[in-house]
């Protein structure tokens, strides 16, 4: 009997794989440093290699598994087993990695873009569960997101929906962001984005405990201004109000296109803490005309750093 499905979710930092069972329970992970300077063979060489690892690790063979799911965070033409393009990991662009992994492993593969696959996993267990609808949003060094629309993941035509970080929100601020853009909202909220702001406002002069707990201009970093936050540091105040401020906006627009108010979200970002998370929902409000009525659930991920491997063996059919 094929009891298990085998989950892996490439990341920009680590590569995670993981073997469930039916009931979605994790049996066993393993993780490892990515290395972005592979070449596109050694990288499914590696991919496949932990997969066996995990099956040796726990006495069982590709006869006991279902399939293999795969998340990456890229974008991904799911109905032909591509990887498009993905900005860190650039071996992997235009690679057939559907094909190429069960080459590998004879074993059914699915491919999913990271925030889907952990949309997938928020809503089937974790803070989405019960809703039939929601919008998943990512807030770490980017900005990534999802649609859950009916109770399904919803891909667009072309496998692109739900990238949110890109939505146009500013003509008067932001940096150049990868989709090459200025004023999208991840060239202004993402974690990246808005350490770069705290370390420009320093350079201008600004007096900030941000350069006490980062020792020096290059490692400023979001961890820095939480902590220089946690003190009423003005300029850290200032960057997070910032950021928040035109999450806000985003999602506001959000729910006026889908006439969805279930937010889910989660990333590194988020460590700000409840200040940061007020504002978010402030801003939110203070554009909303419906939100009286129709009042926002703002429903941190439940799930963690190990939604999008959750997610990734949730693609594998379980029948």
């Amino acid at each position: 009997m094929r009891e298990y499905a085998i989950g892996i979710d490439v990341g920009g930092t680590n590569i995670k794989v993981g073997l469930f069972d039916k009931s979605m329970h994790l049996v066993k992970k393993l993780q490892t440093l990515t290395d972005n300077e592979l070449e596109a063979s050694q990288m499914m060489d590696l991919l496949a290699s932990l997969a066996r690892q995990l099956m040796e690790e726990t006495h069982l063979t590709a006869d006991d598994v279902r399939g293999i799911g795969a998340a990456f965070p890229s974008f991904i033409d799911y109905r032909n087993g591509y990887v498009v393009e993905t900005s860190n990991i650039l071996s992997l662009n235009d690679l057939p990695v559907r094909d190429l992994l069960h080459e590998r492993l004879n074993l059914p593969v699915y491919l999913e873009n990271d925030a889907n696959a952990a949309a997938l996993a928020e809503h089937e267990l974790g803070a989405g569960r019960g809703h039939d609808d929601m919008i998943y949003v990512t807030i770490s060094t980017g900005i990534g997101g999802a649609l859950i629309l009916n109770g399904k993941l919803y891909r667009g035509m072309h496998g692109m929906a739900g990238e949110v970080g890109h939505m146009f929100i500013s003509d008067s601020t932001g940096y150049p962001c990868s989709c090459g853009v200025t004023g999208c909202v991840e060239s202004i909220s993402s974690g990246m984005h808005m350490a770069r702001y705290a370390t420009d406002r320093i350079k201008e002069g600004m007096d900030s405990r941000i350069l006490d707990h980062a020792g020096t201009l290059a490692n400023v970093d979001m961890v820095a201004v939480g902590r220089a936050l946690a003190s009423g540091d003005l300029l850290a105040i200032e960057v997070v109000n910032r950021g928040a401020e035109y999450l806000g906006r985003m999602f506001h627009s959000l729910n006026m296109i889908f006439d969805i108010n279930v937010f889910v979200f989660g990333g590194g970002v988020i460590n700000l803490g409840k200040k940061f998370v007020d504002r978010i929902v402030a801003s939110y409000r203070h554009y909303s005309l419906m939100d009286q009525k129709y009042p926002a659930q703002f429903l941190p991920s439940e799930l963690g750093y190990d939604a999008g491997l959750i997610g990734a063996a949730l693609l594998v059919p379980k029948d």
